[in-house]
């Protein structure tokens, strides 16, 4: 699984933004078998340990990710993760440095080339039958006190309705990747995703939000099931890339800001689904190659 948040649309610490890593990953999930909790209470965990390209000077490196999900009763949703590269050419690679990877304090010490991201996420259905749901994620770019600081932000409300002919879901979403100094002088602008060691990445791509890091995004999203095979999903998102004006930005050269619209049809049957998608997006990008303008997209899919 490569999208860990509450959020149907963005992670800030794992999504598809990038391409897959080949990796071991495991998963367990049960329930708990107290009397003291509702009988719908249960828990959640996943690990995962897997190489990324070109996030250690053009060579590979580790990614060691890990996400526990917790839900005492339903609607309310706790998630703690974390994610640390580590390994690669020049770098340990033996049990000490996977152990300080997942458990231990890295910002000093024979492990201090270790990159850690972690954070927490939380959703809530409000209940009484009211079709609203709240969800928020806080990553930290950075590790003080073997706890994360230096955080990067999304938050999002999204209403679904049922009842109606055509069944919809409206959403906003906020996304903030920019980090502001500490008051020790630590962290700052083009923290999010950057460290002195490794990249965040994947062949050149965020494994985060597709923002990257000194960005912004506020987003709307409407999706309706227009029949028992068709769904249709409208985005549109006014995005700032580059803020800081940093000339090393991934995306950008320079700070940017505009629109991007997008609308998208799904079909399924049986087993397959086909899907159609037209955007647009009103400003260039010139380090990701991305122009100004209309795009169509077509991709389909097999379950067996």
């Amino acid at each position: 699984d490569r999208h860990w948040s509450f959020s149907d649309h963005t992670s800030l610490i794992l999504s598809k933004n990038a391409r897959p890593s080949d990796s071991i990953y495991l998963k367990l999930e049960n329930r708990f078998g107290y009397n003291w909790l509702p009988s719908d209470a249960n828990w959640s965990f996943e690990v995962f340990n897997g190489y990324t390209e070109s996030s250690l000077n053009s060579s590979k490196s580790m990614l060691l990710g890990a996400r526990a999900i917790l839900s005492p009763f339903e609607g309310l949703d706790f998630e703690l993760i974390q994610a640390s590269q580590w390994g690669g050419d020049g770098y340990n690679s033996g049990i000490s440095s996977l152990s300080a990877a997942l458990f231990f304090d890295t910002n000093i010490g024979s492990n201090s080339n270790i990159n850690k991201l972690a954070g927490f996420g939380i959703s809530y259905l409000i209940p009484n039958n009211i079709p609203l749901r709240i969800y928020s994620q806080a990553i930290g770019e950075d590790e003080a006190g073997n706890l994360p600081s230096c955080y990067a932000y999304l938050a999002g409300l999204e209403w679904t309705n049922s009842k109606i002919k055509h069944p919809t879901i409206v959403g906003i979403e906020s996304i903030d990747t920019r980090v502001n100094t500490s008051s020790n002088g630590n962290c700052g602008a083009n923290t999010m995703y950057n460290n002195s060691v490794y990249d965040y990445t994947n062949y050149g791509k965020t494994m985060g939000a597709a923002i990257d890091t000194e960005g912004t995004s506020l987003a709307l999203y409407v999706s309706s099931q227009i029949s028992e095979k068709i769904n249709i999903k409208f985005a549109t998102k006014s995005v700032v890339i580059n803020d800081n004006n940093w000339s090393g930005h991934r995306l950008s050269s320079n700070r940017k800001s505009g629109l991007i619209n997008s609308l998208g049809v799904s079909w399924i049957k049986n087993n397959i689904s086909f899907n159609g998608n037209i955007y647009n997006q009103d400003f260039n990008l010139d380090k990701a190659n991305i122009k100004s303008g209309y795009g169509v997209g077509f991709s389909s899919s097999m379950i067996f």
